[in-house]
C-alpha cells in the first residue's frame, strides 16, 4: 500500500504478529481485520473510515457552547480524558468515568460551566449514596473543571475545595477460603475449562484482563535443569514486566486440559480468545454451578495474596508475583497475617509462662 492510511496504529504482539487499529480523535478504537495491504484490509479500513466520518462525539453539536454538556463532550477526545500519569488510560476506566459524567450531564448539562459553584457540587454529591460513589464522582468533576480551566472557560476549580469525610474501608471482593477452593475443585474436575480457569487465576495471582491473554507464547523454558517453566508477560494495568514460575499444580492442569485455542490457554466454546468481561461472566457461571455464587475471579487473586502473606512472604516477594507497584494493598494482607501469627505466639508464650491456668482448666 503505497499511500499511508490515516488513523492507523500498529500493535505488535509477542507472537510476532502485527495488528492494526483505527484510532480517530473522539472515536472508539476499532480493529481493522485482514492482512495489511490486502484487498480485504483496504475494504475493512474504508468501511471503518466512512463510519467515523458520520460520527460526532456525544453532545458536541447539540450542546450550547460553554455549557456543562458541551464541556463534557469536548473533554472525551482530549488528552485530559484519554491520557493518565503513566500513559494511555485503560478503556474500562474511561468507560466508568464516562458513565459518571453522563449522570452529571443529565443533572446539570444545561448549566453554564462558569456558573458552577462549590455549593452546587456539594448538593449534587449529597444525593449520591455511598462514600466510594461520592469519591469517584468528585474525582471526575475535578477532572472536568480542570479541563474547563485549560479551555479558559473558568479560572478556578471549586471541586478541589471539597473534602469528603474519611471513607470507611470495605473489604471489596470476597477472598476465597480454603474450603471454598476445595468445593470448587470437587465440582470442576481436572481437564475441564472451569478448573483450568480457576488454576490460572489462583497460581498466577493475576487479573482477568491478563489471564485471558496468556498462552504458549508467554511460556519460557526452565533456566536450569529441574526448575519450573515460567510465564513472561507485561501486566496490562501498570505495564510491569512479570517473570514468574509456573507452579507445578498449574503445569499439571494445563497439561491435562484439552486445548482448542491457538493463541491463549483459555478460550470460548468456539475456540476464540475470551474478552475479559466475557471471561468474568463465564467464571461467575462456573462459581454458581459449584454453589459458590458469592465468589468471583478477582477473589482468587486476593486469596493467593492472603496465602503468600500467611506463608511469611515479604511485601517485595508478594509484589514480584502480583505485579503491584503500590504496596498499600499488599500491606493489608501482610499486616493481617502478621497479627494472626503474633496472636498464636502470644497465646503460646502466655500459657508457657503461666502453666497453672492450663492445669486448673484440666482439673475443672
Amino acid at each position: 500500500m503505497a499511500k499511508k492510511l490515516k488513523y492507523l496504529t500498529p500493535v505488535y504482539k509477542d507472537n510476532g504478529k502485527v495488528y492494526w487499529y483505527f484510532r480517530r480523535r473522539g472515536m472508539k478504537k476499532t480493529a481493522v481485520e485482514g492482512i495489511y495491504g490486502s484487498e480485504e484490509f483496504k475494504a475493512n479500513y474504508h468501511a471503518v473510515l466512512d463510519t467515523s466520518r458520520t460520527i460526532q462525539p456525544v453532545g458536541l453539536t447539540r450542546s450550547a457552547p460553554g455549557t456543562v454538556s458541551a464541556v463534557i463532550a469536548g473533554l472525551y477526545p482530549s488528552i485530559y480524558f484519554t491520557e493518565g500519569k503513566r500513559g494511555p488510560r485503560e478503556q474500562i476506566t474511561m468507560d466508568t468515568d464516562r458513565n459518571l459524567l453522563e449522570r452529571f450531564r443529565v443533572k446539570a448539562g444545561e448549566r453554564h460551566i462558569a456558573t458552577l459553584q462549590e455549593k452546587h457540587i456539594g448538593e449534587y454529591l449529597s444525593e449520591i449514596d455511598g462514600p466510594a460513589a461520592k469519591r469517584n464522582m468528585l474525582r471526575v468533576l475535578r477532572l472536568l473543571l480542570d479541563y474547563a480551566i485549560a479551555m479558559k472557560l473558568r479560572r478556578d476549580n471549586p471541586a478541589r475545595n471539597i473534602k469528603l469525610a474519611k471513607l470507611t474501608k470495605t473489604k471489596g471482593f470476597h477472598s476465597w477460603t480454603e474450603d471454598e477452593l476445595r468445593q470448587y475443585e470437587a465440582h470442576h474436575k481436572i481437564g475441564t475449562k472451569a478448573r483450568l480457569a480457576m488454576a490460572m487465576l489462583l497460581y498466577t495471582c493475576e487479573r482477568r484482563k491478563d489471564i485471558v491473554e496468556l498462552g504458549e507464547r508467554n511460556v519460557r523454558p526452565p533456566s536450569t535443569p529441574g526448575a519450573c517453566s515460567r510465564f513472561y508477560y507485561e501486566a496490562s494495568k501498570n505495564r510491569a514486566v512479570l517473570d514468574i514460575p509456573i507452579a507445578p499444580p498449574l503445569a499439571r492442569i494445563i497439561e491435562k486440559t484439552p486445548m482448542v485455542g491457538l493463541q491463549t490457554f483459555l478460550v470460548t466454546e468456539y475456540g476464540n480468545k475470551f474478552s475479559f468481561k466475557g471471561f468474568g461472566n463465564k467464571f461467575k457461571d462456573w462459581c454458581r454451578q459449584a454453589n459458590l455464587p458469592h465468589c468471583t475471579a478477582h477473589g482468587l487473586r486476593k486469596c493467593f495474596l492472603r496465602r503468600m502473606a500467611e506463608a511469611g512472604c515479604s511485601e517485595d516477594f508478594i509484589a514480584s508475583i502480583s505485579g503491584h507497584t503500590d504496596m498499600r494493598e499488599i500491606r493489608v494482607y501482610v499486616r493481617e497475617a502478621r497479627k494472626a501469627r503474633m496472636a498464636d505466639d502470644a497465646m503460646a508464650m502466655t500459657l508457657a509462662a503461666f502453666p497453672e491456668f492450663e492445669e486448673l482448666d484440666r482439673a475443672s
